[in-house]
């Protein structure tokens, strides 16, 4: 019983080491979609790798969007990029995408997400567990002025 007690002790730092954080999860998949939108690569409509990082009901309604015909009855449009928040990527944010804070509320833990070197393109990622794993429900974007030197 006490070798049983032993090997449980020791493997449950394991087990909680391979579990994401939302943080990271957050993270990795803003540095993966920064890379797909660099390389011209629309993760929305191509392939599934994007299932891994966000939500089944977001992709849902996200790849709804990009059915013929939508959005042409309502005024319905987006001027940025759903996940990023911008019409397009800054040249320093493929190697510059950092995890700065983390808030959890009721719905989901909001992690944001800051871009480039000088960190001045900031996102919130809402993430939810979806089947054991962080993924991204919804996206921010922040826009404030910094009144603090670091």
């Amino acid at each position: 019983m006490k070798k049983i007690l032993l090997l449980l002790c020791m493997l449950s730092p394991i087990v909680n080491a391979s579990q994401s954080s939302p943080a990271k999860q957050a993270e990795e998949f803003n540095k993966w979609y920064v890379g797909q939108i660099a390389k011209d690569i629309y993760p929305i409509i191509t392939g599934r790798e994007i299932d891994k990082y966000v939500t089944a009901s977001t992709m849902k309604k996200l790849r709804h969007t990009q059915e013929p015909g939508y959005g042409e009855e309502s005024d319905v449009f987006y001027d940025a990029d759903l996940f990023l928040k911008a019409q397009d990527i800054r040249d320093d944010w493929l190697l510059n995408v950092t995890a700065i804070a983390v808030d959890t509320d009721p719905v989901c833990v909001n992690v944001y997400i800051a871009f480039g070197k000088k960190q001045d393109h900031i996102v919130i990622d809402c993430m939810v567990k979806e089947n054991g794993d962080w993924k991204v429900q919804s996206v921010a974007n922040v826009e404030f002025s910094r009144n603090m030197k670091n």
